[in-house]
């Protein structure tokens, strides 16, 4: 489970947030400020407006406040102005601000606001910028997919308006896109071209910048040293530069690097200067993550007290502002730390928890279409070269025809027959040649098809094993280890720790197998479900000690549904009735089938407790069953009333 932090850890790179303003240089934040504010007085119309934003820009490095007060001034100006595009590009600067501290879906909002009258400009440079905020953004969310679609579409509007700087740009951002799905030297790639582009332009902020993205690859393959070597030319250059902000992102890698060469308390002196930082800067994003980093420095030192307490202030803090990739690392960290205060039944809990947000994610369905993503474009650029060189064709042939028009207008019969088998032979020629390179074109879609028929099974496969059976695995390894610790604790200790081997065994198992079940089958049938509920419900049965019966109900036409969708449906149906037996305190629980003519309802209702659905559950697997019927495309839809019981009811296309 150690590549979790790397995939959800992405205050590492520091990303590129700018947008539509110059760029900085070697002369200090002050002193670009102070000879902005000079000029304003000799602005009008548009370029009052943009300058105002530029001051702005540049405060957001060092002042947050102050950065609010002149973008808010350039917006008053824009709508004094009535210039929907100037509105525009002042709304992406408000997204700007909002994602630095850490309000991405605040950001979008604005973002989406000015995306119509910025696309509608035609201005590829202006266009380019909104995409790579709108990148950023997504990234933040998590959602990683998205993040790279519009990277991609930003650098080919950087590459329409040949501007070098916001090209190597995107290849910056580009690299921070790939690292998050762990492909790193593809990743490492990018960044270091975008490196070479700015030390050629003489882009001394985004060279530092680049500096700490390396730094966070080298951090992947473990070369702690290139990592203290990077960060720390990273935070250098960027006090050199005034930009006190931009600092906290290489304090951060230098706290991963002496971590690394465990020198602790090196790592928390550079964790906590870079906290300092964000929680000045008002980035909670960033802070939760820092403060998580910390604990798991103070449980390496043994410090277990301290490190459940700072864990558990972040905690609260990422449910508190619904920092979900927060909660993935905190409850990972809290379990560990449980642990190792001998508090198993805690430990596990976290777990479960860990287990649950990380499975409503989906990470791994993501990744495949980030990597499906980079094909396309690849794929757009070939195609594109393609079209160019038939058009030249279509040039060339053109000019023949002309020339040979010509002749045909001032020569002989026999020169007119000449020049038509000449031209008849020609387009044979190229008939045959397109029928050549079509039939190839045919040939590698057939093969790009069935890789991507493969890549889809493994990444199928990949999802399962992970989701499902990887966090038990963990737990059993960590309880494996306990017992090892505490073997001289007596007999009674190591005979509940073989049971809790045994039960987190048979669960393994139970999962295992409903893997292996769904992953050799193309298609799922209705009957293949009801009987795999069925031996669900005798696992109940005597697990209960016959107290509770789980009837099903309905006999469904023979109708399959695809692998994805069915898998999902069991699982819904799995999750409503474990509920059930946990929470109802109901002896009887039905699950019916009902079948329609080209739709199939499945209810799964017990008649206990019940309970107030107008409170909001706290628990993830509520959450994580809607996400799977959305992903599914299948219609749930859960009611509860008091001393009544509680119906679940699932409606899927078969």
């Amino acid at each position: 489970m150690s590549s979790i932090k790397n995939f959800y850890t992405l205050p590492l790179v520091l990303v590129l947030m700018l947008i539509c303003c110059a760029p900085l240089s070697a002369q200090s934040l002050e002193e670009q400020i102070r000879d902005l504010k000079a000029e304003l007085e000799q602005k009008s119309g548009e370029d009052k407006v943009m300058a105002l934003k530029d001051i702005g820009m540049k405060f957001r490095s060092i002042d947050y406040d102050s950065a609010w007060y002149y973008i808010k001034l350039a917006h008053t100006e824009a709508e004094r102005q009535q210039n929907d595009y100037l509105v525009a590009r002042i709304l992406v600067s408000f997204g700007i601000l909002e994602n630095g501290k850490g309000n991405s879906g605040q950001a979008l909002k604005y973002y989406q606001d000015a995306l119509p009258a910025i696309e509608n400009s035609e201005d590829h440079f202006a266009i380019g910028a909104l995409y790579t905020n709108m990148s950023n953004a997504y990234e933040k969310t998590g959602e990683v997919d998205k993040s790279v679609a519009y990277q991609l579409n930003a650098l080919k509007e950087f590459e329409a308006s040949q501007d070098s700087i916001w090209i190597a740009g995107s290849l910056n951002n580009l690299g921070s896109r790939y690292q998050a799905v762990h492909e790193w030297e593809l990743s490492g790639d990018y960044f270091q071209k975008a490196l070479e582009l700015y030390q050629q332009l003489g882009q001394e902020y985004y060279v530092a910048l680049t500096y700490n993205n390396l730094a966070s690859v080298y951090l992947h393959f473990k070369d702690y040293e290139k990592v203290i070597e990077y960060s720390d030319k990273s935070y250098r250059s960027f006090n050199a530069l005034g930009a006190p902000f931009e600092s906290a992102s290489p304090l951060y890698n230098l706290g991963y690097g002496y971590q690394g060469m465990n020198e602790l308390d090196k790592a928390k002196e550079y964790f906590t200067q870079a906290l300092q930082i964000q929680q000045e800067k008002g980035d909670w994003y960033v802070a939760v993550h820092l403060k998580n980093d910390i604990a798991k420095t103070l449980l390496m030192q043994g410090k277990f007290q301290e490190a459940e307490n700072l864990a558990l202030e972040a905690y609260d803090e990422a449910l508190e502002h619904e920092i979900v990739l927060a909660q993935v690392e905190l409850s990972k960290t809290l379990s560990s730390v449980s642990e190792s205060m001998g508090k198993y039944k805690d430990a596990y809990g976290y777990l479960q928890i860990h287990k649950e947000v990380l499975d409503s994610l989906q990470g791994l369905e993501r990744t495949k279409e980030v990597l499906n993503l980079k094909e396309k474009y690849e794929t757009e650029q070939k195609e594109n070269e393609i079209l160019r060189q038939q058009n030249e064709l279509v040039e060339s042939e053109l000019s023949i025809k002309k020339r040979n028009n010509m002749l045909m207008g001032s020569g002989a019969l026999l020169a007119i027959l000449l020049i038509v088998g000449f031209v008849v032979f020609r387009e044979q020629k190229i008939k045959a040649r397109n029928m050549a390179r079509e039939t190839a074109l045919e040939k590698a879609m057939a093969e790009a098809k069935a890789q991507e028929n493969l890549k889809e099974q493994r990444i199928r496969i990949a999802r399962d094993l992970h989701d499902n059976i990887g966090s038990q695995l963990t737990y059993l390894t960590s309880i494996t280890d306990s017992a090892k610790r505490g073997i001289d604790k007596g007999e009674v200790f190591l005979m509940e720790k073989l049971t809790q081997m045994k039960q987190f065994s048979l669960v393994t198992i139970s999962e295992l197998r409903d893997t292996i079940w769904a992953m050799n089958k193309d298609e799922i049938s209705l009957e293949d479900i009801k009987e795999r509920i069925q031996q669900l419900a005798a696992t109940v049965h005597e697990a209960t000690d016959d107290k509770i019966n789980v009837k099903i109900e309905g006999t469904p036409n023979n109708k399959v549904l695809n692998a994805f969708v069915g898998m999902n449906l069991f699982r819904i149906i799995q999750e409503s009735v474990n509920n059930a037996v946990k929470y109802s305190g109901s002896e009887h629980i039905e699950v019916r089938f009902t079948d329609f003519d080209k739709m199939v309802q499945i209810e799964i209702e017990d008649f206990g407790k019940g309970f107030d659905t107008s409170k909001e559950s706290t628990g993830n697997g509520l959450h994580i069953m809607r996400n799977r019927a959305e992903k599914a495309s299948i219609y749930f839809n859960q009611e509860s009333i008091i001393d009544k019981g509680t119906k679940v009811t699932l409606q899927v296309k078969a």
